[in-house]
């Protein structure tokens, strides 16, 4: 969130960089901490001593002393807070939702699945409040639905009792945290770009094929999801129209078929997005199927201009990769510092 910059502002940018540059390290002194982020000395000083009388930071024994007083050492404390990261999915005739809990370094102290018969705001509700109470240093929480979601309300979800739900300020108005509901797709499209340094890309698409289901896609640019005007920019199962949308989880059964119908889709995006990598992303894709895309796109695609595309065979990691994301940025003061 860029802001107009005052003291108090300023401070929480500030205190914000310091634990930054400590999470980034083994351990730091107010010098190293000084060099990283740009700040005085004597800023990071009183930002570290803060730090240590809240518990965020621990402080190691001296360091080695070169001639002069011993430089006192500094630890972040990764477990000062937890966040807890939540999607519900269906996967054929499956209705799950997963739960994790990380702490700020982004590493898991708790995991679990939990199946239903129907997914609803109640079956959430009880994941959340029996986590809450059983590690009370939540502080964030980020959801992840196959839906349509503007401003935290699922407007269009796979789950027909979430639809028209205002998620996300039920549970900030029950739990009195800052929480995050996000599509699954996009997730996963944010996730798959900042895990992988092997794709340098200013942009990629990311179309996930539930077993089944209907296709999404999350359209990432310069590190940024595109939602559109009424976050409806991925609903690529309504494009193209040739196969009836609620008919196309039954087409996965004819490989010829639902070939076709997604080299269509990916001739599409890449006319529309000429993105730098597709990723497609289904348990149910076959050898056969891969194959019969690949050479599709490249049949189809005008010379020199066919799309890279890679397969993922489940969008678990992606996806977790994605709410870690986005739960780290709640944890965050929030404020960007963009230099000009």
């Amino acid at each position: 969130m860029k802001v107009a910059m005052n003291s108090m502002r300023l401070k929480e940018i500030n205190i914000d960089l310091v634990k930054k540059a400590l999470r980034a390290t083994e351990f730091g002194t107010k010098n190293s901490i000084a060099k990283a982020t740009g700040l005085s000395v004597g800023t990071c000083k009183t930002i570290l001593e803060e730090l240590l009388i809240s518990g965020e930071a621990f402080e190691m024994n001296l360091g080695p002393s070169t001639g002069g007083r011993p430089s006192r050492r500094f630890v972040y404390n990764e477990n000062y807070a937890f966040a807890l990261l939540l999607y519900a999915r269906m996967e054929g005739n499956e209705n799950s939702i997963y739960a994790s809990i990380i702490n700020i370094k982004g590493v898991h102290v708790f995991e679990k699945y939990y199946s239903f018969d129907e997914i609803s705001i109640e079956a959430i509700d009880t994941i959340i409040s029996g986590l809450v109470r059983s590690y009370p240093k939540i502080n964030a929480i980020t959801i992840g639905v196959p839906g349509i979601v503007k401003n935290g309300k699922i407007e269009i979800c796979d789950f027909k009792l979430l639809s028209q739900l205002p998620l996300a300020e039920y549970v900030h108005e029950k739990y009195a945290l800052p929480v995050s509901v996000e599509n699954d797709v996009n997730l996963t499209a944010l996730g798959f770009f900042n895990r992988l340094d092997t794709i340098s890309s200013e942009s990629l698409v990311y179309i996930y094929y539930p077993k089944d289901g209907i296709g999404g896609a999350g359209i990432v640019i310069n590190g940024e999801v595109v939602r559109g005007k009424n976050n409806f920019a991925g609903e690529v199962s309504y494009m193209p129209k040739w196969i009836e949308r609620e008919k196309q989880g039954e087409a996965q059964k004819n490989t010829q078929l639902i070939s076709k119908y997604i080299i269509d889709t990916i001739l599409s995006v890449n006319c529309l997005l000429n993105p730098e990598c597709i990723v497609l992303c289904g348990q149910w894709f076959t050898t056969e199927f891969t194959d019969s895309i690949l050479l599709g796109v490249l049949e189809e695609s005008p010379k020199g201009y066919e799309p890279e595309i890679i397969f993922e065979t489940d969008i678990h990691n992606s996806y977790i990769d994605g709410l870690k994301f986005s739960a780290l940025k709640l944890l965050t003061c929030g404020y960007e510092v963009v230099e000009k």
